[in-house]
């Protein structure tokens, strides 16, 4: 049960951050390390258009049988880059969870290595550890289900499904965490020379350090593990008392 919400967390916030335009134009790179500064800051604004004129996360444009443009392929923030003249509401949401996700953002590089057209970025990112976001989210989610007397598949199914709709929840657990919370994370980065400038590469590695460096981890600090095993115990206790009291109901009728 609980990899399946970690899987539907993930879900929303594998889709949470969008192209935001800053309105100003970019100074240009220059060096490796101006590259990677000006990457990062974007990244911390939403000023994607930077992001994506620095990076290679652009990858391909997608046409339908006749020729005509039908959506593209970036390596991340894909879902929410694609073309809309209508901000609807999973967008503005969305764009409220990337803020929140992003402000706290900072950086640190630690060394460069160049050679002709290629470079290295040794760097330390820190930010919101999201292992623990999305544990405490799931805390939270389960301790509804055991006091609002969360029972059976039905139950179970409902909150799963609303646990795709809560935004301001899992924004909620987001504000309660605190400077503590976060995740440092040691990562090195490609670059390349391109049409001018340095650009540097979008590599899985570089997304999870910005991501808060746990985003793919089922695994939370020992004391959110507890208490989401412990509450699981509950769950399941109370779900047999519901099922013996079904069957005792049952054997009276017939």
């Amino acid at each position: 049960m609980t990899k399946k919400k970690t899987f539907l967390i993930l879900l929303i916030i594998g889709s949470i951050l969008l192209c935001a335009c800053s309105g100003k134009t970019p100074a240009e790179s220059g060096t490796v390390e101006n590259a990677t500064e000006l990457v990062m800051s974007s990244l911390k604004t939403l000023d994607l258009d930077t992001f994506n004129r620095y990076t290679d996360n652009y990858v391909c444009t997608h046409r339908n049988w006749i020729g005509i443009p039908t959506s593209k392929e970036y390596r991340v923030f894909n879902e929410l880059l694609q073309p809309s003249f209508v901000k609807n509401k999973d967008y503005r949401r969305n764009y409220q969870l990337s803020q929140k996700i992003m402000q706290n953002l900072s950086w640190e590089i630690d060394d460069v290595r160049k050679s002709d057209k290629k470079a290295e970025i040794d760097m330390t990112i820190t930010n919101l550890d999201l292992s623990v976001a999305t544990g405490n989210y799931i805390v939270s989610i389960l301790e509804n289900m055991s006091q609002s007397g969360g029972l059976g598949i039905v139950s179970l199914i409902k909150d799963m499904l609303d646990l795709g709709r809560d935004m301001d929840g899992f924004l909620s657990v987001i504000d309660s965490m605190d400077s503590g919370d976060t995740c440092t994370t040691s990562v090195t980065l490609s670059a390349f020379w391109d049409d001018g400038m340095w650009k540097l590469h979008v590599s899985d590695e570089f997304i999870n350090a910005f991501m808060g460096g746990n985003i793919d981890s089922d695994e939370y600090p020992e004391e959110i593990m507890q208490k989401i095993s412990e509450l699981e115990r509950e769950i399941e206790n109370n779900a047999e008392d519901w099922a013996e009291k079904w069957e005792e109901k049952w054997e009276e009728k017939f």
